[in-house]
């Protein structure tokens, strides 16, 4: 059971393909299942599913930036994705165990490697899981 494999579900539907004996099978999904141990119907093999709900993927993206909050304060975090409309990030473990970023508080990026990857705007903290964040953009401002 080592096999680990992303699917994407589109209407609450997947396609399943075995990665031992590349058999298809389409199943229906459940809207509250993230993952599922699937039995290929040819080989047996068991394979652990991960279920991919986005409507657009990730790109996966690594790198170090700036975060700036509302009260000024910058923290180094690092850059784990970007989707279309919003980044998952890493911050440092001190700074998730004082808990200063807080779900619904605005953020802005500075990234010195690459300025055009974040663009200029404010982004509002959605998801804060630990060290993991999520951020979406929520509005644009010019200089």
């Amino acid at each position: 059971m080592g096999n680990i494999v992303n699917f994407r579900v589109i209407n609450n539907r997947m396609q399943f393909r075995c990665p031992k004996c590349g058999a298809k099978r389409n199943f229906p999904v459940q809207g509250n299942i993230r993952k599922k141990n699937m039995r290929c119907h040819k080989c047996g093999k068991i394979i652990k599913c991960v279920l991919n709900r986005r409507i657009a993927p990730r790109q996966l993206q690594s790198g170090i930036a700036t975060m700036i909050t509302n009260e000024g304060k910058e923290i180094s975090v690092n850059i784990h994705d970007i989707s279309a409309d919003g980044i998952g990030i890493d911050i440092p473990i001190t700074i998730a165990r004082a808990r200063t970023i807080k779900t619904g508080q605005k953020v802005r990026f500075n990234c010195k490697w690459n300025p055009r990857l974040l663009g200029s705007g404010y982004f509002m903290v959605i998801n804060n899981s630990g060290q993991r964040i999520g951020v979406k953009k929520v509005a644009t401002f010019s200089l």
